[in-house]
């Protein structure tokens, strides 16, 4: 029984639902009529929806009359918040008018500036371009030609001297030209207008460059005639100028330093680098062609000659008196005079030799060699190297020989060469290349 009252006096819970439902629990409404009883039973969810569209209508009602009553009111705060609103917006404006201002009288002062600089730059693009003028004229004076576009013609003899002294052309009166500053004074309204004064700078480095690519073409001119008049030199004596360039050991003296390869850069652009290339090329065959001629046998194998007694080519046999062939110089001088080495070599033969008497060969590379005959005694080994100018023995009388002298040949690829051609070489080798 305890059990069972505690049961009962502990309070129910009950949820949201059950409270709603206890609310609008369902109800009845009677009707009598005509001593009859009827009833109409509401349910809950009848009462909620009543409930809801009273108070929907309710709510319309008062809202319409709030409407009606204060509509007036309502218009004046719509329009002061309006007004408020166009007064912050006119400042926000005039603000950024202020900002939009600011920043253009920046962009003017900026403008002023950076037409400034890129007036310095012409400045010293003008500078440059004289300067380039002033060597091309330097040029023109000593051996280039007086355009460029004439490096390739032919020029008459008698024009010759005319194009040497045509003078350079006048650079254009700087003082009378506007600056840049002065030309774009107007304010800069897009990016083409900012770029435009760069444009016109660019075009003038690029006239610049057409100069300079211009001079170096009639250097190239220049250089390509004087190795190609030193390549002829060494024809004319029956030796290989190419194979004398590919072997040549000409270095230029105290240089050094590691090899880096010149890039476009380094040049200013790639036609220049091209032009340049080709300059340097052209004046290392003149320089290797100029090293080797004046290693050749193209000085005196005496210090004084009486007479040359017997000349290169067909003669009378002093012997047998009939017709042969003399394969050298007989060069006559004092008995016992020294007999000099005519060019820088090493010696392949030193001692008697049959019909040469006591003989001297020196090897001066590229097929030359030098023979020395009749020699009264012999001053150099074999395999020894002898310069220039060098002691390699004594004139005299030995082997097939009439009397005192010295027989003097000249030899390329064996072939004997008359001597006086080398002698000659000397003086063509400085005018092919000087020309």
């Amino acid at each position: 029984m305890r059990h069972h009252r505690a049961h009962h006096s502990r309070p129910r819970r009950r949820g949201l639902f059950s409270r709603i439902t206890g609310v609008f629990r369902a109800r009845q409404i009677y009707l009598r009529s005509d001593g009859e009883v009827r009833f109409i039973t509401l349910k809950p969810w009848h009462q909620m929806l009543a409930l809801t569209f009273g108070m929907a209508g309710l709510f319309w009602v008062a809202f319409a009359t709030i409407n009606v009553a204060f509509k007036d009111q309502l218009l004046v705060v719509r329009e002061r918040s309006l007004y408020e609103a166009r007064l912050e917006y006119e400042d926000r404006i005039a603000e950024l008018r202020l900002a939009i201002d600011r920043m253009n009288d920046k962009l003017l002062l900026d403008q002023a500036e950076y037409l400034d600089k890129v007036d310095s730059v012409r400045t010293d693009h003008d500078k440059l371009v004289e300067r380039q003028r002033m060597l091309d004229e330097f040029l023109r004076q000593g051996s280039l030609p007086a355009k460029p576009a004439q490096a390739g013609k032919e020029v008459p003899p008698g024009e010759k001297s005319k194009l040497h002294q045509v003078p350079a052309k006048a650079p254009k009166d700087s003082l009378n030209r506007p600056t840049f500053r002065q030309k774009y004074a107007a304010a800069f309204r897009t990016r083409e207008d900012a770029l435009a004064p760069l444009a016109d700078l660019h075009r003038l480095f690029e006239a610049f460059e057409d100069e300079e690519a211009g001079m170096l073409d009639g250097v190239i001119a220049v250089t390509a005639r004087q190795a190609s008049n030193a390549r002829q030199v060494f024809k004319k004596l029956g030796i290989d100028a190419e194979a004398v360039v590919a072997a040549s050991s000409f270095a230029a003296a105290n240089v050094g330093g590691p090899f880096i390869a010149a890039t476009a850069a380094d040049y200013g652009s790639e036609r220049i680098g091209e032009r340049i290339g080709k300059v340097v090329q052209n004046l290392v065959i003149i320089e290797k062609l100029r090293y080797e001629g004046g290693r050749l046998p193209i000085w005196l194998p005496l210090r004084s000659v009486d007479r040359v007694s017997s000349a290169f080519g067909l003669r009378t046999d002093p012997f047998r008196r009939v017709a042969s062939m003399h394969t050298g110089l007989d060069l006559k001088a004092p008995y016992g005079s020294p007999v000099l080495s005519t060019a820088s070599g090493k010696v392949v033969k030193a001692g008697w030799d049959g019909a040469y008497g006591r003989l001297v060969e020196i090897d001066h590379g590229f097929g030359v060699s030098t023979r020395f005959a009749h020699l009264k005694t012999i001053k150099v080994r074999v395999g020894q190297t002898v310069k220039r100018g060098g002691v390699v023995g004594f004139l005299g009388n030995t082997g097939r020989s009439t009397a005192y002298h010295l027989h003097y040949e000249t030899r390329v690829n064996g072939r004997a060469i008359d001597p006086v051609r080398f002698w000659k070489v000397r003086n063509d080798l400085l005018q092919a290349i000087s020309n």
